[in-house]
């Protein structure tokens, strides 16, 4: 498997949530404002889904 504990797996859930969080919330989206419960929701999905692309691709090359 591409993280060999589960730590390393959360620290790359953190990671990546951060900075998804981070590039979604600091844009200027002016007509559009997404609550921060929706924002944190969002990134949290996307992180989960690049850390398994990331595993899968991993696992192929």
């Amino acid at each position: 498997m591409f993280y060999d504990s589960f730590s390393a797996t959360f620290l790359a859930l953190v990671f990546w949530w951060a900075i998804l969080l981070a590039f979604k919330r600091y844009p200027s989206r002016y007509p559009n404002n997404n609550t921060w419960k929706k924002d944190i929701f969002i990134t949290f999905i996307q992180s989960i889904v690049s850390l398994i692309v990331f595993a899968i691709i991993n696992y192929y090359y």
